[in-house]
């Protein structure tokens, strides 16, 4: 019967509860302590402590962090003495400017930071709040419920008070005209370009200079030092792959949670909660419940409890311990689509209606696939972590990791060779590199220690045959040589026929007349500003480098990025007038400027309270 309501609400929370203080009045708030070292204060700001997990837990965010916005970063790199100290600071600015705030009369409330947890996604299933899921990912990070909470108030508060001086900001009409001066000007200006591709291709070069040109240049032409190393790869997933499961021990693990599992009837209950009523209000709902009212509506308009208001007092399915024993003694009595009494309990008074019932089941035809694999993924965890700890003993002092793959029953590899900047299969990985160029595994011979290369893999190599750096012979390398000679003089060339055509210009001759005697292309660019696109970026971006003409064109020339000559002028600069914006685009300025203060204006009031705060670590 409950086949559908299994495969739907298989882990959703059985009640959402809400208030803070709280939040999760019906499961028990704070029900996991912190002891040990993690509560200790390692950190003590004005009189008020960070515990030593708190540092732990933004650590680990911040190594997250800096993996996320550094694709391919080997996890081993991120010390956490390195990053340390960047999280101490974050820890004291947030903690003072929260202090400041908190002395300010700035607050809180619970109710913001309940409706704020509610409707955040990552703690939601089918589109509603999720007990269960809140609870195991605010324990992955290492939080209780009260802790937790406590965080987020802190942020709040923090950002209330970002806003709050955000708010004060104001743009002064001369900010705004300087501003526009700046990101609306608009320039003039001539360039012509001389081409390299012509330059290169009318290069020729003997075989003799190609020759004194690599002799000139040997170490140019070298190779780099590189490995090639045995490894032996243990990985979680290649292990799973190789066990099997057999019914009877599907059969004995379905007896065994058949044993634990809880087939009580589940009660789907809704409720009106009243956190402090008086007597003519419940004996006004329970009039209106006697004469047929709409319980949905009636929760909709009496009930405290905000979260499961809007949904008509709805609290999802119990099997009889989740809520207090008052609460579940009153519904258990009740017949579907029947209402209880006035019931009592620490968080007030309930009217509690039963809405379904159905029975729990659990058989094996539907639970024996998820049984067989969570059979295969133990038996390969146990085995990985005894075929880890073989690795690490058996590779300590071996001679040759063939040995050692032949005992665990695993395959060793060997390489190609690769250089510092790693390359093909576990060269891939930036440990395996750098333990490859260690001392102990390059001039040792030495093993390697285990290597953790993530999901579950890990990695032992040993040298396998050392490449050194050598000349390469003139044969080898004939062609590069010949293309960095033709390019070394191309420069050089292009260099010496732009900057003839730079003097001519300088001298005063046009761009349009030296590009036309010299059958060049030029170009003439009007009106362009800063965020112009149609032009090349470029010429632009050197042309607005340059200083406003007096009483003759700034001229200018450089180099491409392709190697072409460029020659320009700037001829004129006009400075952006703010009357002439639109409304939209004084805006962007506006909002531009105010972030801009407002960010300076933070960054030096946190700088005085940092100055004055007392910080003990």
């Amino acid at each position: 019967m409950l086949d559908s309501f299994r495969s739907n609400m298989r882990g959703i929370a059985t009640v959402i509860v809400v208030f803070i203080g709280g939040i999760f009045a019906f499961s028990g708030t704070g029900s996991l302590f912190i002891s040990g070292t993690g509560a200790e204060a390692v950190l003590i700001v004005n009189d008020e402590s960070v515990s030593a997990l708190r540092v732990q837990q933004v650590l680990s965010s911040e190594k997250q962090r800096i993996l996320r916005s550094n694709e391919g970063l080997d996890p081993a790199l991120l010390d956490d003495e390195l990053i340390r100290p960047q999280v101490i600071q974050q820890l004291i600015a947030r903690k003072v400017i929260a202090q400041s705030a908190s002395e300010q009369g700035l607050g809180v409330s619970s109710k913001a930071v309940s409706e704020l947890l509610l409707a955040t996604e990552g703690f939601q299933s089918d589109g509603r709040f999720n007990q269960e899921v809140f609870q195991f990912v605010i324990r992955n990070q290492g939080y209780t419920s009260a802790t937790f909470v406590e965080m987020v108030k802190e942020d709040l508060l923090i950002q209330q008070f970002i806003q709050g001086l955000s708010n004060t900001n104001f743009v002064t009409e001369g900010e705004l005209a300087n501003l526009a001066s700046f990101t609306e000007q608009e320039r003039d200006y001539y360039y012509l370009t001389l081409p390299m591709k012509p330059i290169v291709d009318a290069i020729d070069i003997s075989d003799q200079q190609i020759a004194d040109h690599y002799h000139q240049s040997k170490d140019q032409y070298q190779t780099q030092v590189q490995v090639s190393v045995e490894s032996i790869e243990l990985s979680a997933s290649e292990l799973a792959a190789e066990q099997t499961v057999t019914e009877k021990q599907i059969q004995a693990r379905f007896d065994q949670e058949a044993e634990s599992i809880n087939t009580a009837d589940s009660l789907q209950a809704a409720h009106i909660l009243l956190t402090d009523p008086d007597a003519e209000i419940l004996q006004e709902i329970r009039g209106k419940l006697d004469a047929g009212g709409n319980f949905a509506a009636l929760a909709k308009e009496y009930s405290d409890d905000f979260a499961s208001a809007d949904a008509g007092g709805e609290l999802g399915f119990t099997t009889g311990d989740t809520f207090p024993e008052a609460f579940e003694t009153a519904l258990a009595a009740l017949e579907i689509g029947q209402v209880s009494a006035a019931v009592e309990t620490d968080a007030g008074t309930h009217f509690i209606k039963l809405l379904d019932r159905q029975q729990e089941t659990f058989e094996l035809s539907a639970e024996g696939s998820r049984i067989e694999q969570e059979l295969l993924r133990e038996a390969a965890s146990d085995l990985l972590v005894e075929k880890l700890e073989m690795l690490k003993e058996l590779s300590f002092n071996s001679e040759t990791l063939a040995e050692v793959a032949a005992d665990l029953g695993l395959e060793a590899q060997v390489s190609e060779p690769f250089s510092r900047v790693g390359g093909a299969g576990v060269a891939a990985f930036p440990a395996v590199v750098k333990a490859a160029f260690s001392s102990e595994v390059l001039e040792d011979k030495y093993a390697s220690e285990v290597l953790d290369l993530g999901d579950e893999r890990y990695v032992v190599i040993k040298l396998q045959e050392y490449f050194p750096a050598r000349q390469k012979e003139l044969d080898e390398v004939k062609v590069n040589v010949a293309a960095a000679l033709r390019g070394s003089i191309a420069q050089q060339t292009a260099e010496e026929q732009g900057g003839a055509l730079l003097a001519r210009v300088e001298a005063g001759e046009s761009v349009e007349a030296v590009a036309k005697s010299a059958g060049l292309e030029w170009q003439a660019a009007q009106n362009v500003k800063r965020v112009d696109r149609s032009v090349n970026e470029e010429v632009k971006a050197a042309v607005f480098q340059l200083d406003a003409p007096a009483d003759k064109p700034t001229i200018k020339g450089f180099s491409a990025r392709n190697g072409d000559y460029i020659v320009a002028s700037l001829q004129t600069v006009t400075s952006g007038d703010a009357s002439k914006l639109s409304q939209e685009q004084k805006s962007s300025l506006i909002y531009t400027l105010q972030s801009t203060n407002s960010s300076r204006d933070l960054a030096a009031y946190q700088a005085s309270l940092l100055a004055e705060a007392e910080v003990n670590q």
